[in-house]
Parts: C-alpha cells; sequence; structure tokens
C-alpha cells in the first residue's frame, strides 16, 4: 500500500505543479515583488510537502 500512496503523492504533485502554472499564473506576481522565483517557489513547496508526506508515513508505519 505504501508505494501506491507514494507514486499517487507524486502523480498529484505533478497535476497540481501543472494545474497553478497553467491557470493561475497571476499568482506567481506577488511573490516576485519579494523576490522569490517561480523555481524556488516550488522546489520549496514541493520539498516541504515531501519531507511532511515521509515524516506522517514513518509516523503511521511505526504507529500501526
Amino acid at each position: 500500500m505504501y508505494p501506491m500512496l507514494f507514486w499517487f503523492k507524486i502523480f498529484t504533485m505533478g497535476v497540481s505543479f501543472y494545474l497553478i502554472n497553467d491557470y493561475r499564473k497571476q499568482i506567481y506576481f506577488y511573490f516576485h515583488n519579494f523576490g522569490l522565483s517561480k523555481k524556488v517557489l516550488w522546489i520549496f513547496s514541493l520539498l516541504f510537502d515531501l519531507l511532511l508526506f515521509f515524516a506522517m508515513m514513518i509516523l503511521a508505519y511505526n504507529l500501526r
């Protein structure tokens, strides 16, 4: 079950990346004014999301 959840997580991250880049481009102007590029925003947000996902998976595995 865990490998399936991992690949589902990767798939949903890709879908959200595509949808936000395609339909919500105007959001980036707000962060650009603070000196953050699109690349930096995506790297930190996806990295934080994956680290949180792994932490929750480890916690769930240890609690069962």
